[in-house]
């Protein structure tokens, strides 16, 4: 071989020392990040409420560690003021250690994302409208953007009746549906007077709609007197001596 062609193939050893080196390097730094974010992980999933949450790590390239410098093993610390079960963003302390000597301290906010199953219309629903099964459907929601009052079951909205107009894809509001009257103001009642084995029946008017179990106004057409009472099934109204 010529002296050319040594100083050549000289040249390309050392260049793959050198791109060995510093793949070996690069990887050496990212060691820090790998066991923060493997720490981080089963922190996060030891304190959350449901197992089947996801979890969502910002860059951890800050932990980045130059093990020449600094070759012992690697540990972390982790605490948080949140309590658990963790929700939503959640600042976590970090501190990462190289044997003894602290490498870096920061504060990371991975984000918990937990879903939870809720009823949301399959089409667009006007206001007045009564619910069917069809109407309906379940949809995956984010738990922090799920307002308290959500349905999740759709058995539980069959047959209501909608308040307002709510849109396709919308979580479905308990606030935004109402049971179908089965009195209606106005209308003609019968008062179901009951005490111990003693039972009056007498024709009333009702003072206000009411649902099967709702408590409304009445008043006595006879007697002329307003009472209260309780709606059933059948739309009758059961009031007490």
């Amino acid at each position: 071989m010529g002296k050319v062609g040594l100083i050549s193939l000289r040249r390309v050893v050392w260049m793959l020392l050198l791109v060995l080196l510093a793949a070996a390097s690069a990887d050496a730094e990212g060691a820090g990040p790998r066991r923060v974010r493997a720490d981080l992980e089963r922190f996060i999933q030891s304190r959350m409420g449901d197992p089947s949450a996801t979890i969502e790590v910002p860059r951890l390239a800050a932990f980045s560690v130059d093990r020449v410098r600094h070759p012992g093993g690697l540990r972390t610390e982790l605490s948080s003021k949140s309590k658990p079960p963790f929700s939503g963003r959640v600042p976590i302390t970090v501190a990462l250690y190289a044997g003894d000597v602290l490498i870096k301290r920061s504060v990371i906010s991975p984000y918990i994302r937990t879903m939870v199953a809720v009823v949301v219309p399959s089409r667009d629903l006007r206001r007045g409208e009564i619910l069917a099964a069809d109407d309906l459907r379940i949809a995956d929601q984010n738990v922090e953007r799920t307002p308290d009052d959500a349905i999740d079951q759709i058995e539980d909205a069959i047959g209501l009746r909608m308040k307002r107009s709510v849109r396709a894809g919308r979580v479905l509001r308990r606030t935004q549906v109402e049971g179908v009257p089965i009195v209606e103001r106005g209308d003609r009642v019968l008062l179901v007077l009951r005490s111990g084995l003693i039972e009056v029946q007498a024709v009333g008017r009702s003072r206000e709609a009411g649902v099967a179990g709702d408590w409304i106004r009445v008043v006595n057409l006879d007697s002329k007197r307003e009472l209260s009472g309780r709606v059933d099934r059948r739309g009758r109204v059961h009031v007490a001596f």
